[in-house]
């Protein structure tokens, strides 16, 4: 039997007319556009959609308050539109989202509807553009363990601080934190080895306990909101570890906007300990599978982010199915 995963891609998978064939040819997709342009633009002469439509504005849709709902949008309507061609007989070991992508992830596991996940995101993504302290960086060729060790041993100036943010893959991690912090430990990370240090254009010291104040505040929101106990376990950024349980869910949203995204790990989790063979990544770009093929080149790796890579991922599936990818579940196409 085949076990897959599927993935949703975070903050910077991001472009201009992402969706685009999504939202022109199905119902599904244009119910969803409806809803977020409902909530992120409903009293401005240009809607959401309009940002990210292939002529749209650039400079808007990087604007987290936008990016956010956006990337949300498209994952969920390439996931719907897939569950549409397969009649929902796709059955994942298990659910995982970067960052973002965790709502995603939930929506797919039967915790939130994506009416909930929207108004949610929607909030968090206003409250994080609010946040502008600080900045993040990306470090590349060390390990996060080894990054981490190289954080300890700096003494930062007062009031600085820098953390581990993102855990990408084994050589490509993410430091976020105060920028008089970022600058005062580049040297330091260039000598243990990084390859380089690349500030990142993002408006604020995202997964890091400058965040706080924002995830306090978003804890209110959370709280609104009934989670279901999730139909298939969600392995969650801040302890790469798989749960169903709507508590925990709820507090992992909260703890992952001032957490580090354990990425690597959440890879090891679903290949290594649930015994996945083949992912599937809902939304723009290819990121996520980009991630996949770096820490385990032989899984599968298919994505879902028009109409065309729809039709391949859906005869992908079907190959499998008629290969005797799946012997125990005649009604489903794959099967955990």
């Amino acid at each position: 039997m085949m076990k897959i995963a599927f993935l949703f891609p975070g903050q910077g998978s991001q472009s201009l007319g992402m969706g685009a064939d999504f939202m022109t040819e199905l119902a599904s997709a244009q119910a969803i556009e409806q809803t977020m342009n409902q909530l992120t633009t409903p009293n401005q002469a240009v809607t959401l959609s309009a940002i990210m439509k292939a002529d749209g504005d650039a400079t808007q849709l990087q604007r987290t308050v936008y990016t956010q709902p956006a990337i949300l949008s498209v994952s969920i309507m390439a996931y719907q539109a897939f569950q549409e061609k397969t009649n929902g007989n796709v059955v994942p070991v298990a659910t995982a989202g970067h960052s973002l992508g965790e709502f995603s992830a939930l929506i797919a596991a039967g915790v939130l509807s994506f009416e909930q996940a929207a108004q949610l995101v929607v909030n968090r993504a206003k409250l994080m553009e609010q946040a502008t302290e600080g900045t993040m960086a990306a470090v590349l060729g060390l390990s996060a363990q080894t990054v981490q060790t190289c954080l300890s041993q700096q003494v930062l100036p007062a009031g600085q601080l820098v953390v581990v943010a993102n855990d990408n893959a084994p050589t490509q991690v993410v430091i976020s934190g105060t920028a008089e912090g970022i600058e005062a430990v580049t040297p330091a990370l260039k000598t243990a080895g990084a390859k380089r240090v690349l500030p990142l254009p993002v408006g604020g010291a995202f997964h890091s306990p400058l965040m706080e104040k924002a995830a306090d505040t978003f804890a209110n929101y959370i709280q609104e909101q009934s989670f279901k106990t999730a139909q298939i376990p969600v392995v969650c950024n801040v302890n790469a570890q798989p749960t169903t349980d709507e508590g925990a869910l709820k507090a992992n949203l909260k703890s992952q906007m001032c957490s580090g995204v354990q990425w690597t790990n959440t890879l090891t989790t679903l290949v290594e300990t649930l015994g996945v063979q083949a992912v599937i990544e809902f939304g723009p770009g290819k990121v996520l599978t980009g991630l996949v093929k770096k820490q385990y080149p032989e899984v599968d790796c298919l994505n879902v982010f028009d109409l065309p890579s729809l039709e391949a991922t859906v005869a992908w599936v079907q190959a499998q199915a008629s290969s005797g990818a799946n012997t125990t579940k005649p009604q489903s196409l794959l099967s955990v």
